[in-house]
């Protein structure tokens, strides 16, 4: 009996979060050989080298975690490709399992699409808005959608003026997030002026725009979406934070955070909840998958914090772990996000590329 098919994953990138979609991928190809899927492992260093992943697969049987592709390189530099598009077997599906730019910004999904290959996740557009999340919430203000107050600073505008007008804007504490990358990586709660001042140069080694957002007491809600034209929602998660905020140490290292999927709200909290996060996952275009991350504010009002295109797949993601709580074992899932890139890229190619009938 046939199986499922051709699953290419793509892992690694060029992007700090590049070690989370290590993990990530190592997840998704282990789940795809159980189901019998045709796997083919491309990996994508940090300096933009694709790699033959293949020998990893040793490792994923093994119960191990996928290597690096900079690792697997240097163990094997006869692993070197001269590029995506030659590595994909015929038919195949592409899992971009790659978290922050380059992966999640719509370059990725760009290349694919000059390849004509259907590929899991959103488009080139809403890639790139929701990447940058000063864009994005100018999106979801625009439609009508609640978010944090901010304000978007690039390098060449910083400076003492723009501290004192952002605190004055703003108030004290504030969130400083580089505009483009995820997994909580340069994130910074400032507390005061000085504080502010270095969060934003801290953060300006990753990106070129920062965001400066104002505090929003309030529960920490995530929610998955999955489809196309239609889409479910889940029930909401929650974070329960071990240090002051939800930080990259608290997620990956310390192991103290809690995640409860799903947690307890009432019923019109989580209807609120559930049609803010469709309704933000609409606004931006998305198809395929999102994980929306919402404020619960202490009025029951609700606040869209930021919606993630390619939300991590590792042992302690919320994204599956939400979907494990609606009954939807990750192999599911898995065969649902493939079905859905399918379905997108059949709908892509029906449409007139000529305006002669």
């Amino acid at each position: 009996m046939p199986g499922p098919g051709a699953l290419a994953v793509v892992y690694g990138g060029p992007s700090a979060e590049h070690d989370i979609s290590c993990i990530s991928a190592r997840r998704i190809v282990q789940t795809a050989l159980d189901g019998g899927w045709d796997v083919t492992v491309i990996g994508l260093t940090h300096d933009r080298q694709w790699v033959d992943a293949q020998a990893s697969l040793v490792d994923v049987e093994a119960g191990d975690a996928l290597d690096s592709p900079d690792e697997l390189l240097e163990k094997f530099p006869s692993a070197a490709l001269g590029g995506l598009g030659a590595a994909l077997p015929e038919g195949a599906v592409v899992f971009p399992a790659l978290h922050g730019p380059f992966g999640e910004d719509g370059i990725i999904q760009g290349h694919l699409e000059t390849l004509g290959i259907p590929y899991v996740g959103a488009g080139v557009l809403s890639s790139a808005i929701c990447m940058d999340k000063g864009i994005a919430k100018s999106v979801l203000r625009d439609n009508g959608l609640p978010v944090a107050d901010w304000r978007t600073v690039a390098r060449a505008a910083w400076g003492p003026d723009a501290v004192a007008d952002a605190v004055d804007a703003l108030g004290l504490p504030l969130f400083v997030k580089p505009a483009n990358l995820g997994s909580s990586i340069g994130v910074t709660k400032a507390s005061d002026a000085a504080a502010l001042g270095d969060a934003v140069v801290s953060a300006f080694a990753f990106d070129d725009n920062v965001i400066v957002e104002e505090f929003v007491p309030g529960r920490e809600l995530e929610l998955a979406v999955m489809g196309n034209e239609e889409v479910r929602v889940s029930r909401a998660g929650e974070i329960i934070a071990s240090r002051e905020f939800y930080d990259y140490e608290d997620k990956y290292l310390l192991g103290t955070a809690e995640t409860v999927a799903p947690t307890d709200l009432t019923p019109a909290q989580l209807d609120q909840a559930q049609r803010v996060a469709a309704a933000a996952y609409r606004a931006l275009r998305v198809e395929g998958l999102a994980r929306v991350d919402l404020f619960l504010r202490g009025d029951d009002a609700i606040v869209v914090n930021e919606v993630n295109t390619m939300p991590g797949f590792t042992p302690i993601s919320m994204f599956p772990k939400l979907w494990e709580a609606e009954g939807l074992a990750f192999a599911e899932v898995v065969e649902r996000l493939v079905a859905l890139a399918r379905a997108r890229h059949e709908r892509r190619r029906a449409l007139r590329t000529s305006r002669i009938l």
